[in-house]
């Protein structure tokens, strides 16, 4: 799993790439210039404020498990806004998927199953 998701991390600059030079040869080059900064203003806007939201659910955490959840929502967040910041439209694509909220639940419920299926506890009591 690990080896895909670095060929697909290496490839992806280049298809980028290859799907932005596509574009501009559709809709031009002042177009597609715009749809990536439109992009990019849109998705730095949504982090503004759903990192507002997080950090204030961090704040009032009780649980370790709601603190949990919380960094593991940031963290998606600035992994979406590494990919927004980063030009071109497939990353874009990818990091709005991360930073908006009902995607980043869904994918924060994947990730804690993967987590909890795998950090199981077995415990055998044997008497004698």
């Amino acid at each position: 799993m690990l080896r895909y998701l670095l060929v697909l991390f290496l490839a992806l600059p280049f298809i980028d790439l290859y799907v932005l030079i596509e574009l501009t040869s559709v809709i031009g080059f002042v177009r597609t210039l715009g749809l990536v900064a439109l992009t990019g203003i849109i998705g730095a806007e949504i982090i503004r404020r759903e990192g507002r939201n997080v950090f204030g659910k961090l704040h009032t955490s009780v649980t370790s498990e709601e603190i949990s959840r919380n960094l593991l929502e940031i963290v998606l967040l600035v992994l979406g806004g590494l990919m927004l910041l980063s030009p071109g439209l497939i990353t874009d694509i990818i990091g709005l998927i991360m930073v908006i909220r009902p995607t980043r639940e869904r994918i924060m419920l994947n990730i804690s199953e993967k987590i909890n299926k795998n950090s199981e506890l077995n415990i055998r009591t044997y008497s004698f």
